[in-house]
């Protein structure tokens, strides 16, 4: 063994040369992730996220199932919500993902459905894209038993708040 510490040993009338100690050389660990940098990562951004870092709530007086035009004003104001939102986020790396979520609680306050719209980019709430998925979530929140005297809670997190956090985290 080329590099190594070697020692004769004799087997059957004959001697062999075998490998005691091997040449020191250091491991190359680059191409491997450890999982407890993933689990500390993780923990970051919980306790980000708890923190209140790049979370933005709102809530909303569900309107009567009947009123139309208050359903139509309604899905007009959670959009203009989410925009206004999504312009005071930060963006580093050109991270400009948010995570939308939407509930509807009853006047006890149990709430009767939720319905998380996906990760989704500023531009699907600059398209109908965007007044589909509230309009849709509330025809079901009418559905699931959403009654008067009863609201929305909207829930906002910012991928690129987290990430900005994160970044400024490790530069310190």
């Amino acid at each position: 063994v080329h590099g190594a510490a070697t020692r004769r040993w004799r087997h059957d009338g004959g001697w062999h040369r075998i490998a005691t100690k091997l040449a020191r050389r250091r491991a190359d660990y680059s191409g491997v992730k450890s999982p407890f940098n993933r689990f500390t990562t993780n923990r970051r951004v919980e306790g980000l996220i708890r923190r209140g870092v790049g979370v933005n709530e709102a809530t909303w007086k569900l309107p009567d199932p009947a009123d139309a035009p208050g359903a139509t004003a309604l899905v007009d104001e959670v959009v203009a919500w989410v925009r206004r939102a999504m312009g005071e986020m930060r963006r580093p790396y050109g991270i400009d993902h948010v995570a939308v979520a939407l509930a509807c609680r009853d006047a006890s306050g149990r709430v009767v459905c939720s319905n998380s719209l996906g990760v989704v980019r500023p531009a699907v709430f600059y398209g109908e894209d965007g007044a589909a998925r509230v309009s849709d979530f509330l025809v079901d929140a009418a559905r699931a038993g959403g009654k008067r005297g009863g609201e929305i809670v909207g829930a906002i997190l910012s991928l690129g708040d987290i990430a900005y956090e994160l970044g400024a985290a490790q530069a310190a």
